[in-house]
């Protein structure tokens, strides 16, 4: 599952592969991928940096949610990795 959070943090729940799939049909380029250092909190996510491009991801199937449910759906859920 792909989620956006209101400030345009997309991150997905599954297959890092279908992510950049999914964010090269949005026109996101790979190496906009973040993927912070190993000593980091944050997780690996692309920033939508405009209005038009969240609302292709959310026509595309991303689900917009709270940064709260990013949190626990997404990066907090790798602590376990």
């Amino acid at each position: 599952m792909i989620l956006i959070d209101s400030i345009g943090h997309m991150v997905a729940t599954e297959s890092e592969e279908e992510f950049h799939q999914f964010a090269k049909k949005i026109g996101l380029k790979r190496e906009w991928f973040q993927q912070p250092n190993e000593d980091s909190k944050r997780r690996s996510h692309y920033d939508l940096t405009t209005k038009r491009k969240i609302s292709w991801a959310l026509e595309m199937g991303a689900k917009q949610v709270a940064i709260k449910e990013i949190l626990i759906k997404a990066w907090w859920a790798k602590e376990e990795d």
